[in-house]
């Protein structure tokens, strides 16, 4: 099958490398001039990390990653340790491990392995028309290009999105928070004794300082040469033209009340400072046209905030969900009718293809975008009684067990279910063992498969 996907991202090419081991004709096209994936670190969680150790990126990411010990959850102002997550024993519980990495380093992988699968990258190529029941987009030159299926990974703030959805595109919405970022080099850290014990190069974990409103996340990347600095705080400043000293000066007032280990971290941090509004794309009434012909992946269909540790492991997700459904719908080996004149037939078949993608995707996504936001929320609330019971659950968050149990109902809204799936919304996000047990023990293939299966069935009722 011929597929265009639109954006070098790291959605599209982990569906570049998927699509391409599976015997299929990709072209990548990116509106860039050269490829740059920009950032720091990226968390990446078990569920997508084994589909990319499937595809054979094993090695490279093991090579250039972290796998942090354990995760210590600290009081902002103390310094104390109020929990701890068993990072590394993420590889027992969910069959692969939980990393961290640069995002370049990342992008990187993945775009050589694109290529080793055969997928042709063409730069300089911005798409700014579709016509999503032709399979066909027309680059800014002006020249159009065809295939079987287009698949748009265009990000956040996606054309496709909106010149597939129009007036129903509801756009990227903020979810209420922003994130400082910057990074500080380890070996200035390791050397300053008020810091050093921090930067524990054996077991290379890492440390989150939470507060009312306020947090900081810090973790290892590029081989523990950099500490990766992530301060959330609630959307309300706007830094669209501030200096670097007015950046400076913001971060230390909102983080003036941090212990002092924290401020000497960001004494020692490099002058370059960042500031991200996160933001979401609500839950769309489709992903897919109708003609079988052109789905959304990735931040253009479910952007979503990070405290979950979720957008990027979702996309890979989406991937290897996309090329399960084709390969069961539109077998490449055995289906000779992909050609230049495609049959009634296949048509029909992709667009059975994308129902399933939707049916399986759709309810999965929403719920992680669900549990992302409450993690945000419930771990920087300034509730008095809220705060009791997230620092109350911290103490168990080294524990074997789900705490608190779900039955338990005296805990107020820190402990409540999806109102997409009904699944366990925990407090904190990642540091609740409840919403990290559906979260990074999911099965995007065996979902597809499930799917597939029933809709089969039911054509034969």
């Amino acid at each position: 099958m011929r597929v265009i996907i639109v954006g070098a991202g790291i959605a599209g090419l982990s569906l570049a490398i998927a699509l391409g081991q599976a015997g299929h004709q990709i072209t990548i096209l990116d509106a860039a001039p050269q490829l740059a994936e920009l950032g720091a670190g990226v968390q990446m969680t078990p569920q997508a990390i084994r589909y990319l150790f499937k595809w054979g990126l094993k090695d490279d990411l093991l090579s250039e990653s972290i796998i942090p010990e354990s995760l210590y959850v600290r009081d902002g102002q103390s310094g104390d340790v109020l929990g701890t997550v068993r990072i590394k024993d993420m590889e027992v519980q969910y069959g692969a491990p939980y990393i961290v990495v640069h995002r370049a380093v990342l992008h990187a992988i993945l775009h050589r392995h694109a290529v080793r699968a055969g997928a042709q990258v063409l730069l300089d190529s911005g798409v700014v028309e579709y016509e999503f029941a032709n399979g066909a987009v027309q680059l800014r030159n002006g020249n159009w290009l065809t295939a079987d299926l287009v698949v748009a990974a265009d990000g956040i703030n996606s054309l496709a999105r909106s010149k597939l959805l129009g007036s129903k595109d509801p756009g990227s919405q903020p979810t209420g928070w922003a994130a400082f970022r910057m990074t500080a080099e380890a070996s200035k850290l390791r050397a300053d004794p008020a810091v050093a014990s921090l930067i524990d190069l054996q077991s290379r974990s890492s440390n989150w300082w939470i507060a009312p409103h306020l947090s900081c996340m810090t973790y290892l990347i590029k081989d523990a040469t950099l500490l990766n600095i992530v301060l959330s705080h609630r959307d309300d400043v706007c830094t669209k033209d501030f200096t670097p000293g007015e950046y400076n000066k913001t971060v230390r007032n909102l983080f003036r009340d941090f212990e002092p280990r924290l401020q000497r971290i960001l004494d020692l941090s490099r002058p370059q400072i960042a500031n991200y509004p996160v933001y979401a794309v609500p839950p769309l009434p489709s992903w897919a046209h109708g003609s079988g012909r052109f789905v959304l992946i990735g931040d253009a269909a479910h952007a979503m905030a990070f405290y979950m540790s979720m957008g990027v492991s979702i996309a890979v997700e989406d991937a290897a969900a996309l090329v399960a459904v084709l390969d069961l719908a539109c077998p490449p080996d055995n289906d000779p009718s992909f050609a230049r004149e495609r049959s009634e037939e296949v048509a029909s078949k992709l667009k059975h293809a994308l129902q399933i993608f939707e049916t399986a995707r759709k309810p999965r996504v929403e719920a992680v975008q669900e549990a992302s936001l409450h993690g945000g929320d419930s771990s920087h609330t300034s509730d008095e009684i809220e705060r009791s019971v997230l620092y109350e659950a911290l103490g168990h968050s080294h524990e074997a067990e789900v705490w608190p149990p779900e039955s338990d109902s005296s805990r107020g809204n820190l402990i409540r279910k999806s109102t997409r799936t009904g699944q366990r919304l925990g407090p904190g996000g990642i540091i609740d063992k409840g919403t990290r047990d559906w979260c990074y023990g999911y099965d995007a293939v065996g979902a597809i498969e499930k799917a597939y299966k029933s809709s089969s069935i039911a054509g034969q009722a």
